[in-house]
């Protein structure tokens, strides 16, 4: 059984363009000039037969996801979401709208018993309880997972961020599940466990594997010692694995164990899309510059990645303010042909026609547009009202 509560972040006034209202929910009601609460995710509860107790996740979804039914989206799973769900997700919205990475689902999973799910041995010699990492990847693949896919529009482009005792746990999973995700973010790891069990597991595991198409990123902090020997020997290790993984270690000594999470997912998010952002500013920039870079995209991921939505608009804009009517025209008329549910894209191609003063047609997208965002709740759709109006309003003119 699932049960739902709205989970709420109050947020300093800076933020809050940043940080909307999920599209998927109602918006907060305003209980004051000075406190206003966003609503950054929505918080459930997953009773579950493998652990034998109930858990909590939440889930924000990305800006727009109410009023792009058509599009999925890839899954960003944060563990010790208690700890690092809202920056997580302040991180992955922040670098979808710079363009820097696509529009995400976040899901954070909240922990009960840390020592006992992110472990895979019982250490009796120094820690009591452990061992349980196999039947935590079990909650995960078999109950939470499909929950998440069932419930919301996913793309199956899944990546797991784990901390500390989390990221020994990420670790496993790459180890002896490595397909439950594409990537894998591990901040400052916990290795020393059951005689540096974490690191020979992976040995071991890459041994009997000839190809894994994965990315891993694992960062370290201020550790100095046994544990930086054991941070750089996991490095090495990561660089030999097997054909097809995409290994990254980054040194973060003038941080901490604890901050950390912060800075590393910031670095991590955008080395795993490295080269997703299109430079819309480059002379002579192109939709065919877009696709070659983007087919780069999808090689690095090991993912298809088409040319996002708002790149093939901003160059169908470019086009139109130089006057290329007939290329813009078609750039938007694209967009539209494969986000026929995307009521902007629908605006822009009334735009497109409107400049090249064919208002019957200009008429048609546009109200296309408003059909759309009323359908859908968009917030913005008295704009595509007043766009219709406009139109109507042109084809109304007497031309001489």
């Amino acid at each position: 059984m699932i049960r739902r509560a709205l989970l709420t972040v109050l947020l300093c006034c800076s933020m809050l363009a940043v940080h909307a209202a999920s599209p998927a929910l109602p918006a907060p009601a305003v209980t004051s000039a000075a406190s206003v609460p966003v609503v950054i995710g929505e918080s459930r509860e997953l009773d579950s037969t493998v652990l034998d107790e109930q858990r909590r996740y939440s889930v924000a979804l990305p800006p727009g996801y109410a009023w792009s039914p058509g599009r999925r989206y890839p899954v960003l799973l944060v563990l010790d979401a208690e700890r690092h769900f809202a920056h997580a997700t302040t991180t992955a919205r922040f670098l979808a709208a710079n363009g820097e990475m696509p529009d995400t689902i976040v899901v954070g999973l909240d922990s009960t018993n840390r020592l006992r799910d992110f472990t895979q041995t019982d250490w009796a010699e120094a820690w009591v309880g452990g061992g349980g990492a196999d039947r935590f990847a079990r909650f995960l693949t078999t109950e939470l997972l499909p929950a998440i896919e069932r419930d919301y529009r996913t793309d199956d482009f899944r990546t797991v961020v784990g901390h500390s005792a989390s990221g020994q746990f990420a670790l496993h999973l790459l180890a002896t599940r490595p397909d439950t995700f594409r990537a894998y973010l591990v901040n400052s790891p916990s290795l020393d466990w059951d005689d540096r069990l974490p690191r020979r597991e992976l040995a071991e595991a890459f041994a009997r594997t000839a190809s894994l198409p994965a990315f891993v990123y694992v960062a370290r902090s201020d550790d100095r010692g046994p544990a930086l020997a054991d941070a750089h020997a996991l490095f090495a290790t990561l660089e030999q694995g097997p054909r097809g993984l995409r290994a990254v270690g980054r040194d973060f000594p003038g941080e901490t164990h604890a901050g950390i999470p912060l800075v590393a997912l910031v670095d991590g998010l955008r080395t795993l899309y490295r080269g997703y952002r299109f430079d819309i500013d480059l002379p002579g920039a192109s939709l065919a510059d877009a696709e070659r870079q983007y087919a780069q995209v999808s090689e690095s991921l090991g993912w298809p990645t088409a040319v996002p939505e708002p790149v093939v608009q901003s160059l169908a804009y470019v086009a139109m303010n130089a006057g290329r009517h007939d290329e813009a025209i078609a750039l938007f008329a694209r967009n539209v042909e494969r986000h026929p549910r995307s009521a902007g894209a629908h605006a822009a191609l009334a735009d497109g026609y409107a400049e090249a003063r064919r208002w019957r047609e200009a008429l048609a997208s546009a109200t296309r547009a408003a059909a759309l965002a009323a359908e859908q709740g968009h917030p913005d759709r008295a704009n595509f009202y007043a766009q219709v109006a406009r139109h109507r309003a042109e084809l109304a003119t007497p031309r001489r």
